[in-house]
């Protein structure tokens, strides 16, 4: 089967051997995968360094965090091993279930479900996915759209890390994809949005997809129209999504908030902290760590083990969920995102275009399936 993967600077469409299914997976034909235009970008140009070993998770050479106590070990499927020289790209697509596993009591044959994950559901014509990464697509969601889920699923968890409700105001700075879905979300849930982007044509889309203001901060101060919209209080919280070696964006961020405001870091940014900056309204500064609740726990995703929702009301499962019911009446919408597919054995044009100027938020990968 075709796979994409990131490998000296450029992205190749390699065959591979097809996914073996494990004990709580599904396997799925892909139908449509996402790109994550900024991320993918990334390791691509990354994986061109002398000194790059991988992007992967897990990474073979750090085990990560332990999340749990040690007395009774857990001893169920780990995250598939992956190879050094080879980094994987690709983590959210939409297909139909070919095969599931005994284990799996709500999944079947012939289903249609959007699947999560880095570790499993890459650019690739067959993914096999544990069921805790697989939300089903509902009726009226075409499978291009369900496509989508995981960066859904990611700017969702950066809006729910600001803590806002409706009739606050959240400032999304950085109009990128994960921006733009971002904008959508807080609209559906009564939180007034104030976009920020240097691209004119960004900050077009932010206004059509419910921004209440769009600023280029080249050409207006962001600091006073933020304040001029809050009253003088400034943004309840900021999801700042940028990519750039600069610190002043997150800097900046600090003084567009309130007193006891929140910064969300979605993006990838300089982190060198002006003190006086974020001491001046006591800002609280904290990461939003992909998908929501469950990431890069083997527990949870593997093991299938859900956390009680008594206890975490939005694991990333649940979040994938909502997205996927947000698009099914209305609330977001992703075609404007993506206006161009591509086949997935052409996958490397998809690359080129998303690093050339005028380049859409995003694009999808077509497996001519559907």
């Amino acid at each position: 089967m075709k796979r994409v993967f990131a490998h000296q600077g450029r992205a190749i469409v390699r065959d591979v051997p097809e996914p073996e299914l494990r004990p709580g997976e599904v396997l799925v034909q892909t139908s449509y995968s996402a790109i994550s235009a900024g991320t993918e970008s990334w390791i691509i140009r990354s994986s061109a360094a002398p000194d790059w070993t991988t992007h992967e998770y897990p990474d073979p050479r750090n085990p990560g965090p332990q999340y749990r106590d040690p007395g009774v070990p857990y001893r169920g499927p780990q995250p598939r091993s992956q190879a050094l020289e080879w980094s994987s790209i690709g983590y959210s697509n939409a297909g139909r279930v070919i095969a599931v596993s005994p284990e799996v009591a709500d999944i079947k044959v012939g289903d249609r479900v959007a699947c999560s994950g880095s570790q499993c559901a890459w650019h690739a014509e067959k993914v096999a996915v544990p069921r805790n990464l697989i939300a089903p697509v509902p009726d009226n969601v075409r499978l291009d759209q369900a496509a989508f889920v995981t960066l859904g699923a990611i700017s969702m968890e950066a809006l729910r890390r600001t803590q806002t409700h409706f009739g606050e105001v959240v400032v999304v700075y950085g109009l990128g994809l994960l921006g733009l879905l971002a904008t959508q979300m807080a609209r559906y849930a009564g939180i007034r949005t104030i976009g920020i982007d240097t691209n004119p044509v960004r900050l077009e889309q932010a206004l059509r997809m419910g921004a209440s203001v769009a600023i280029d901060p080249t050409k207006d101060d962001p600091t006073t129209a933020v304040h001029d919209f809050t009253r003088g209080f400034g943004a309840d919280g900021v999801i700042l999504g940028v990519v750039t070696e600069s610190s002043e964006p997150l800097n900046l961020s600090f003084e567009l908030c309130r007193y006891k405001g929140t910064v969300v870091g979605l993006g990838l940014f300089g982190m060198d902290i002006t003190r006086s900056r974020m001491f001046e309204n006591d800002v609280t500064f904290v990461g939003s760590r992909a998908y929501g609740p469950g990431r890069y726990d083997p527990v949870y995703e593997e093991g299938n083990v859900d956390m009680p929702i008594g206890w975490v009301r939005w694991t990333e499962n649940r979040n994938a969920t909502e997205f996927l019911r947000e698009i099914s009446i209305g609330a977001v919408t992703v075609d404007e995102l993506a206006p161009v597919k591509i086949p997935i054995a052409d996958a490397p044009s998809a690359y080129e275009m998303l690093m050339s100027p005028g380049r859409p938020p995003t694009v999808v990968l077509d497996y001519g399936t559907e």
